[in-house]
Formats: structure tokens, sequence, C-alpha cells
């Protein structure tokens, strides 16, 4: 099936059109403080016009680039607070959840100790049982 697709004129110009798009996907949805570019280059911190950016190293200073990162420094860590909220508010809910289990554990338990004194108490004290020693 590739060698049919390889035989289209267009082929390669449709492959350097979809890793293209994927890149941009990439740029356009990626949140928080950038690690990486998908270009490959590694995002430095800069200043312009007394604002702060996070963006590729290999981002050129026009509207039409959007191959690379370029995003506003308060932006960035905007979305790393609200990411890492969701993720303690999460966390807590399943330390809350954990301890509730815990709490109905113990009641469980303490029930199941009674069971067994009143259990141990019948067994030890009927005389059909066989005597030690």
């Amino acid at each position: 099936m590739d060698r049919l697709c390889e035989r289209d004129p267009y082929y390669v110009d449709i492959k350097v059109a979809k890793r293209a798009i994927e890149q941009m996907e990439m740029v356009a949805m990626m949140e928080g403080i950038p690690k990486f570019c998908p270009c490959g280059g590694s995002i430095v911190d800069t200043r312009k016009d007394e604002k702060r950016y996070y963006q590729c190293e290999k981002f050129k200073d026009n509207r039409t680039d959007c191959m690379h990162i370029r995003k506003l420094w308060d932006k960035a860590i905007e979305e790393e607070v609200s990411s890492l909220r969701e993720s303690v508010d999460y966390n807590q809910n399943k330390v809350l959840s954990h301890e509730y289990l815990i709490e109905e554990m113990q009641k469980e338990l303490k029930a199941h100790r009674a069971e067994i004194v009143n259990v141990s108490k019948v067994v030890f004290r009927n005389p059909m049982a066989p005597k030690k020693g």
C-alpha cells in the first residue's frame, strides 16, 4: 500500500503538510510553561516591549510564525498554577476518600473484634472442648 502512495506525485508534499499541521496543533495545544518546542529547539526566556515571553530559540519575530512556541510569561504561569491547583484538588479528594475508607474499616474492625471476643467466650467455656495438659 505504501508503494502505491509513494508513486503519487503529491505524496511528499502531503507528508510535509501533515507534519506542519501536527506541529502547529502541538504549539496551539501546549499549556502551562513550555518545556520544549515541537521543532526541537530549546525554550528561552525573553523580553520585548516590557513583556516577558517563553519562546523557541528559532522563533522569528513576525505574525506568521506559528510553527514555534511563543507564549506570554504571565499566561504560561497562570495556566501552570491552574493545572497545579486542579492536581492538588484531585489529590486532596483522593486523600479524603481514603480517610473515609479508613474510618469505615476501623468501624468494621471494632465490630469484628467484638465478634471474636464473643466467639472466644463460647469456645473456651464449652464443656465439650478438649482440656489442655
